[in-house]
């Protein structure tokens, strides 16, 4: 039971694969046209310290939403390499532009296969890594970007798909009546978000901006107006995420997150799973009675190992790369989680795994873990809070794998229900894949196949700004 009375009933979107043929047939008996075919297939491929992913998604053009076709999935294990290695996982796997190239290539092609497509049927391809752990500058991230190109490449992905189109005439033919490019042009907005300018806040921006507008695509299947004020959180290995206000036309990132998410359940179970590298993702689940002081007790041990503040000095937080100062211009509160100073306590969480599974049995951690992951959010957002961040109408989106399984949606809706002191059911979304829903966005925004009856960009409870952006970008604004 929540604190209010009733159960928590979290809004949760979990993917649901259809296939392309499927897709076609029912939007055309949807619209009663046999003939058009306004989908937009992009991929998002993803380098992330614990998984690589591909994932093929096609957006009916007519009403804005996304489909997931397919999903890869690999360990980024599978891309050690021994020889050239110029960068490492949070848990120092060591990566060479070739190892990342090929574990990419494979995993674009068997999703694509799995999906029943070929490569050239794509009209756009997004990139995005977690992988920032041994750089020492922002900057330094590029280099794995450059190897997720020439994966994509080696899979048979033209160049001229993974940047935005120049002019209508590099749109597919098929998909030139849907773009305001004439009109309008991709000024690095996306869902009505404006980055800071010119500059890099975290090494991991852009997964905060995919989630982003992830999330934003996410709530229309949820039936939430989740367009501005927002905060979402990507509960990865690493953590990112963004908070924005309600400017108009474009809202203006007010809040960044960094640092550590799944990367301390990990640490739990470091010492537990017999595998090289382990995560959270090689534990096999176990039944058993659980106490709920057992659970709290060891929460709470863990959380002593647990940094989560403002960041206000620093050059990494949980292994990612900062700008403190380029925070500061852009009057950007940064909010960080890290294990002790730059993952130094994480030995001492891997320990009190062992002393968990030992004393209480191994059906304790994911219990623990649970509760852990929902802590931590309560505490970020009770630091956006207390910075003066959310504005009343703010909605809480939360994505990846240290955010939205097991039971964890419920005890963050009864935590953040506790922090507001009402109930917040229908102000936080849970959502999967929320970065290559983002991915799928951000291809629209770059095509600018908007859908102004149907906007995810704005404020709640506004309409379409495409005048807006228009009148903007002819310096009306």
């Amino acid at each position: 039971m929540g604190i209010f009375g009733k159960k928590y009933q979290p809004r949760l979107l979990r993917t649901k694969k259809i296939s392309y043929a499927d897709l076609f047939f029912i939007l055309r008996l949807s619209r009663g046209d046999l003939t058009l075919r306004p989908i937009f297939i992009a991929a998002s491929v993803e380098l992330g310290n614990s998984t690589t992913k591909s994932i093929l998604t096609a957006t009916d053009l007519k009403s804005g939403k996304t489909y997931i076709l397919d999903k890869a999935v690999k360990m980024t294990r599978e891309a050690r390499s021994d020889h050239d290695s110029f960068c490492h996982t949070l848990s120092l796997v060591d990566l060479s532009e070739e190892s990342i190239a090929d574990l990419v290539k494979r995993t674009l092609q068997d999703c694509a296969k799995s999906a029943g497509i070929t490569i050239p049927d794509l009209h756009f391809v997004v990139r995005s890594t977690g992988v920032t752990a041994c750089f020492s500058k922002i900057e330094e991230v590029e280099g794995v970007i450059k190897a997720l190109a020439k994966g994509c490449m080696l899979a048979g992905v033209p160049p001229r798909k993974m940047i935005s189109p120049m002019t209508v005439e590099n749109i597919a033919p098929e998909l030139r009546a849907f773009s305001r490019m004439e009109k309008t042009h991709f000024d690095g907005a996306v869902t009505g978000n404006m980055p800071p300018a010119g500059e890099s806040i975290v090494g991991n921006e852009m997964e905060g901006e995919l989630v982003t507008a992830g999330l934003k695509e996410a709530a229309k299947w949820l039936d939430v107006d989740y367009r501005n004020p927002v905060l979402s959180l990507d509960f990865g290995t690493t953590l990112a995420g963004r908070i924005t206000d309600d400017g108009l036309p474009y809202a203006r990132v007010i809040g960044n997150f960094c640092g550590l998410a799944g990367a301390i359940p990990d640490a739990v179970v470091s010492k537990i799973v017999p595998v090289d590298f382990p995560s959270v993702l090689d534990l096999q689940k176990k039944k058993g009675r659980i106490k709920k002081d057992v659970v709290t007790e060891y929460t709470e041990n863990i959380l002593k190992h647990v940094r989560i503040e403002k960041v206000k000095s620093g050059h990494r937080v949980g292994g990612v790369p900062v700008n403190v100062e380029a925070a500061e211009r852009n009057g950007v509160v940064l909010i960080g989680v890290d294990a002790g100073h730059n993952l130094s306590e994480l030995p001492k969480i891997a320990d009190i795994g062992v002393e968990l599974a030992k004393e209480e049995g191994e059906h304790y951690i994911l219990p623990v873990i649970d509760e852990l992951s929902a802590c931590v959010v309560e505490e970020l957002v009770g630091i956006a809070k207390a910075e003066g961040l959310l504005l009343p109408n703010t909605k809480i989106g939360i994505t990846g794998r240290a955010g939205i399984t097991g039971r964890k949606p419920e005890i963050i809706l009864e935590k953040l229900s506790r922090l507001f002191g009402r109930r917040m059911d229908t102000e936080v979304i849970f959502a999967d894949d929320a970065l290559a829903r983002g991915a799928a966005v951000l291809g629209r925004c770059m095509h600018q196949f908007g859908t102004p009856e149907n906007p995810i960009g704005g404020v709640q409870g506004r309409g379409c700004v495409y005048g807006k952006r228009v009148k903007r970008q002819k310096g009306g604004l």
